[in-house]
C-alpha cells in the first residue's frame, strides 16, 4: 500500500498530551462545578474546544471564563506533553522519501497549534497542516480531510489518515480516504471498525511509503 500523502492527527497520536489534558480538566471543570470519568475525559480528549464545552454544559456566559481559567492552569499545570516513542525516527524517514508528502489534520484551532506545536521539531517540516480554523464543520465531519485534499491535490486513494480515535475513522471514511488506526498511543484496537488498517507502532507508518 504504497501512499503519496500521508496525514496525521496529533494528539494521542503523535503526541502524548492525555495526561496533560486531564490534570487541566481535573482541575479546570470542579471550578464550573462539573466532574467528569475517565470515559468521558477520554470522548472530550478527540473534541475541539467548541465541542467540548458543548459536552460539558458549559453555560454560553461562562465560556469566556472557562477559557481564561483552562488557559491559567494549562500554564501552571507542571507537565508537558511529550512526543511517543519512535515518532521522531519515524519522520526522519519518512521526509527521506522524495515521493511522499506529509500532512498534520488536527481538532486544535490554528493559534492553539502554532502556539503549542511549534517546539516539536517534525511540525515545521509538514507540507500542509490543517485545523479546526479552517473548516465550517470539524473531525469526526470529512471536511478537514477534503481540504487537505483540496489543497495538496492529491486524490483520496493516494491518501491515508492516521490517528487513534474513533473520530478520526469517521472523518476518513466520509472524505473516501483510507485510515490507519494508530495503536501506540490512545488508541486501541476497539476504537475502530474493520476498515481500519491496524498500525502497532510508527515504524509501521513507513511501510505505507515503501
Amino acid at each position: 500500500m504504497q501512499k503519496k500523502l500521508i496525514l496525521f492527527d496529533v494528539d494521542g497520536t503523535l503526541v502524548n498530551s492525555y495526561p496533560y489534558y486531564e490534570k487541566i480538566m481535573q482541575q479546570t471543570l470542579p471550578k464550573f462545578g462539573k466532574t467528569a470519568t475517565q470515559a468521558e475525559l477520554s470522548r472530550a480528549f478527540t473534541m475541539t474546544a467548541k465541542q467540548e464545552v458543548a459536552y460539558f454544559k458549559i453555560p454560553n456566559d461562562q465560556l469566556d471564563d472557562w477559557f481564561l481559567t483552562y488557559d491559567d492552569v494549562a500554564e501552571n499545570v507542571g507537565i508537558l506533553p511529550q512526543t511517543y516513542p519512535q515518532v521522531d525516527e519515524m519522520f526522519e524517514t519518512l521526509l527521506a522519501e522524495p515521493e511522499v508528502k506529509l500532512g498534520i489534520v488536527t481538532s486544535r484551532t490554528k493559534q492553539d497549534a502554532k502556539e503549542n506545536l511549534h517546539s516539536f521539531w517534525w511540525y515545521h517540516k509538514m507540507s500542509l497542516i490543517v485545523t479546526s480554523s479552517d473548516t465550517q464543520l470539524p473531525k469526526p465531519s470529512g471536511q478537514p480531510l477534503l481540504f487537505a485534499l483540496d489543497r495538496s491535490g492529491y486524490q483520496p486513494q493516494e491518501t491515508i489518515y492516521i490517528g487513534d480515535a474513533d473520530t478520526d475513522q469517521r472523518s476518513a471514511i466520509e472524505a473516501s480516504v483510507d485510515f490507519g488506526g494508530a495503536l501506540w498511543g490512545t488508541g486501541a484496537k476497539d476504537h475502530f471498525d474493520s476498515q481500519a488498517l491496524l498500525l502497532e507502532t510508527p515504524a509501521d507508518v513507513i511501510k505505507l511509503a515503501k
